[in-house]
């Protein structure tokens, strides 16, 4: 790794409160991580504000040293360290011994560097048989070093003996001992099994995260487009507003500035509303990134770091709940769309035009049926509604009807309109099967659409007896006359 390349590292592994290398890091509720020592400055009372999303975490009874520990940056910042000293072409000192000889390799199974004695001792022991070690000049060849997470080990702090074993009953490391007398009778198993169950827990709980972040991907692209295209449309009215005002005289400029300044008002705040919903979905799908990032994290640290990290395991699945209702309330739809309008006048005295941007999506369909008959005509009434539900008293606006078959055949329906609000479209369905049918105004599809239709075949209807005859005790027999009208033989019928 180049000079360059580590500078960048570290800058990607400091902590953005004391901008130096991550030292002992600490997840907040909100999982952003920072440097223990850092936290504890930052605290006031008993709780502390992020720096980054200024969400407020209550800090444990035991203090800041009671957040989870990341594990993973700690893990990469041991990296860096190593590759630090790998850049320099200085003097490294051999990690196995006290000697002063240069160092020639480094052995990514101890995360050591080994002088030329110790190098050679590692290649004769046979308790270091199976570990691959690198020449420091192959390393030096800007070529990455493949080292191992460094086990965590804990000692019981009654009996000094390894914490070798997990007391779910507890929630707690624990030692032999501590299975036999203090925690006799719990549930309680080795680590390596316990561990196994809880990252299954947690693979569990965060198994939507993934989907729910390509939602909001999608949502946030949904949104974005929506403003791009209510920038588009505030351009092309205000050129139609530019080419109205140019032909009046100087004294209608004053209305024309007033009028372009609605237009401007209404774009702002269209992309102002729009861009709240877009900082929440980002934020929401920022959270969902940092909650994959932790329990990917947490797969990847060894038993021991799992299970220490069980104040981080809480947080996942309590964070995940509230994450899930997040996302279930999250409006993905943009809550603006890019209907405008810009309607000139006929006669420049007094008002010289108005400009409308009015949000048709709560506009409906009247008498619209489940079914059709295919081949014929269907009408249907459109009413137009405004941004607050009231029915609009005025037509001109841009209504567009279409159904599509579940094989992609497109019909497009013809409209008229009332000059009264609402307007009278009709189509015909040709495929037999379900299809959609899509109304939009001023290009913005109607709340419902597009609705499910069923388009069935014209059968006769079929012709049934008012008397049923006696036929030996038998029902008629089918007979079809030349108008179509199905029969039963044996049947009397009425006129």
């Amino acid at each position: 790794m180049s000079a360059v390349e580590v500078k960048k590292a570290q800058n990607n592994l400091s902590c953005p409160v004391c901008y130096q290398l991550f030292n002992n890091p600490k997840y907040l509720p909100c999982y952003h991580s920072y440097c223990e020592g850092c936290l504890e400055k930052m605290q006031v009372q008993s709780k502390i504000i992020c720096p980054e999303c200024r969400k407020e975490a209550k800090v444990p009874a035991g203090g800041v040293k009671e957040f989870a520990t990341n594990f993973f940056i700690n893990q990469l910042v041991d990296d860096l360290i190593l590759k630090k000293k790998v850049a320099r072409e200085e003097k490294v000192n051999c990690d196995s011994c006290i000697g002063k000889d240069l160092v020639v390799s480094f052995c990514p199974d101890c995360n050591s560097f080994l002088c030329h004695a110790c190098n050679d001792f590692h290649k004769r022991s046979k308790m270091f048989a199976s570990h691959g070690i690198v020449p420091l000049t192959e390393l030096r060849s800007n070529k990455d070093i493949p080292t191992q997470a460094k086990p965590i080990v804990l000692l019981c702090k009654e009996h000094d003996e390894q914490l070798k074993y997990y007391c779910e009953t507890c929630d707690e490391l624990v030692c032999m001992y501590c299975t036999i007398k203090k925690h006799n009778g719990h549930n309680h198993d080795s680590m390596k099994n316990m561990a196994s169950k809880h990252r299954s827990q947690l693979k569990k709980v965060t198994t939507p995260i993934e989907g729910m972040i390509q939602d909001l991907s999608g949502a946030h692209n949904t949104i974005d487009e929506m403003m791009k295209k209510i920038r588009k449309q505030g351009d092309e009215i205000n050129k139609q507003i530019d080419q109205h005002y140019n032909e009046l005289v100087e004294k209608l400029m004053k209305q024309k500035d007033q009028v372009k300044q609605q237009v401007h008002d209404t774009v702002s705040q269209k992309q102002k509303e729009l861009t709240t919903q877009l900082d929440e979905v980002d934020a929401t799908q920022t959270e969902l990134v940092s909650m994959k990032e932790l329990n990917d994290a947490l797969e990847k640290n060894s038993d021991q770091e799992a299970l220490s990290a069980n104040l981080a395991k809480k947080q996942v699945i309590d964070g995940m709940q509230q994450l899930t209702g997040k996302y279930k309330k999250l409006n993905k739809h943009p809550v603006r769309s890019a209907s405008m309008k810009f309607t000139p006048s006929k006669d420049p005295f007094p008002q010289f035009g108005s400009f409308s941007a009015v949000n048709f999506h709560s506009s409906e369909v009247a008498n619209l049926p489940q079914s059709i008959i295919a081949g014929k005509k269907v009408e249907v009434t459109i009413i137009t509604k405004d941004n607050n539900g009231d029915h609009c008293p005025t037509g001109g606006h841009k209504v567009f009807v279409q159904l599509i078959s579940f094989t992609g055949n497109v019909t497009v329906g013809e409209v008229k309109d009332n000059n009264d609000g609402s307007y009278v479209a009709s189509f015909v369905g040709e495929q037999v099967g379900e299809a959609k049918l899509h109304v939009s105004i001023n290009g913005q599809e109607i709340k419902g659409s597009p609705y499910s239709i069923v388009v069935i075949r014209n059968y006769q209807a079929l012709k049934l007896p008012n008397k049923i005859v006696n036929n030996n005790g038998r029902m008629g027999q089918p007979w079809v006359n030349p108008g179509g009208v199905l029969y039963l033989v044996g049947m009397e019928y009425g006129q």
